[in-house]
């Protein structure tokens, strides 16, 4: 088994992973209790594919076969969760309460393992960043829109110069034309990197911004030099995704960023007043 993190040794691997076993990786990063107790052929059922396409990609991997992957997943397993934690859900077996108790465990998982492997020194910089760039401007698609929506707002109630990217009716290039290395700039991207997050990220790069990147832990091809890159644990017991990591993380980011800008106290002080005037029934 590596000797180094088993999420970090998978990430490091997805440039040699064709995109089918990337979502392969994903999959095992976020349910490593299925790679740990189900046989190749479940898991192939489980997720479509064929037999034969788990063994490759644990050859793939570096590895002997799919026993060696499933013994890694196994020993991670009892590396990080908690004996709290459950390791199988199936829904059709619990009453409502034991959902709900289900699903609360699981949120406690993710947390549990994205503050486990935070990056912190990734966290400060970024932070830093956004408190002392000349402009910050917060990036999203999709889902990852209202994150990125959450950011700004939050940001633009400690400093000035705080932009979100894409304006509704316009283009991404809009809010990054004019940037400079003085800036700064996140990008919140989920899952399936799209085309658009990808431009976009090679147009930062090219240009010299300093940039984040706020993710889940998927495995992730191309990934830039210079980019500082924040995760967290996205995995559900049901077809959504989980975002209170997620969100826990960003809330982390903000109050950093508070420490980092002492100014922005009476800035918040002068947002409140101003609404409790606005708001003032005459």
């Amino acid at each position: 088994m590596p000797q180094k993190d088993f999420h970090e040794w998978i990430s490091e691997k997805a440039e040699v992973l064709t995109p089918s076993e990337v979502r392969l990786a994903t999959h095992l990063v976020e349910h490593p209790e299925k790679w740990a107790f189900e046989s190749a052929s479940q898991l192939a059922a489980l997720l479509d594919v064929h037999r034969s396409t788990i063994v490759r990609f644990a050859q793939n991997l570096g590895l002997s076969g799919f026993p060696e992957l499933q013994a890694m997943a196994r020993q991670a397993l009892l590396n990080s969760f908690s004996p709290s934690i459950k390791l199988s859900l199936a829904m059709a077996d619990y009453g409502l309460s034991d959902l709900v108790q289900e699903i609360f465990e699981r949120e406690i998982q993710n947390l549990q393992e994205t503050y486990r492997h935070l990056d912190a020194e990734a966290l400060e910089t970024t932070a830093r960043g956004l408190a002392h760039a000349g402009k910050v401007v917060i990036f999203g698609r999709r889902f990852s829109y209202p994150i990125a929506l959450y950011l700004s707002l939050a940001i633009k109630t400690m400093r000035d110069r705080v932009r979100l990217a894409p304006d509704p009716g316009g283009s991404s290039i809009d809010q990054l034309f004019d940037l400079t290395p003085e800036d700064y700039a996140i990008i919140v991207s989920l899952r399936r990197h799209s085309p658009e997050v990808q431009r976009a990220l090679r147009f930062l790069a090219k240009a010299g911004i300093p940039r984040s990147l706020l993710t889940d832990v998927s495995p992730m091809t191309g990934q830039q030099d210079g980019m500082r890159v924040i995760r967290a644990h996205i995995g559900s017991t049901s077809v959504l995704e989980s975002y209170t990591a997620l969100i826990s993380v960003c809330h982390t980011m903000l109050s950093l960023v508070h420490c980092f800008l002492p100014e922005s106290q009476n800035r918040l002080e002068a947002v409140e007043n101003a609404w409790s005037r606005f708001n003032k029934n005459k």
